[in-house]
């Protein structure tokens, strides 16, 4: 299943994963600034936003969602920013995917 997502700038690819109960609008002021150096994706996870809703949800899942939606956008790999839920999301993602993340960020957990 696809995530929606929000994309700006150009250059390596960063990935901003949201918070619990938030969307790729949280980053908003962050990928702004960002897309002045990086092409950034900011990402509706799973039964958020308008990303699809599904009743299976755990950080394993969400983890793959971000695994599939590298491969749709033709990311090898990214620089990967989450935060809380996230951060969650990018860590798991991280273990299951080590060489699809150039660097991890994890913020407020």
């Amino acid at each position: 299943m696809r995530l929606h997502f929000k994309t700006s700038g150009q250059g390596r690819a960063v990935i901003l994963l949201h918070g619990l109960f938030g969307s790729a609008d949280n980053w908003h002021l962050v990928a702004q600034r960002l897309a002045e150096r990086f092409h950034v994706f900011a990402v509706d996870q799973r039964n958020h936003g308008q990303s699809f809703h599904s009743a299976e949800m755990d950080y394993s899942l969400m983890a793959g969602d971000v695994n599939e939606f590298m491969t749709a956008q033709n990311l090898a790999s990214a620089l990967v920013i989450g935060h809380s839920m996230g951060g969650k999301t990018a860590m798991e993602f991280a273990l299951q995917f080590p060489n699809r993340v150039e660097k991890l960020v994890v913020a407020d957990m």
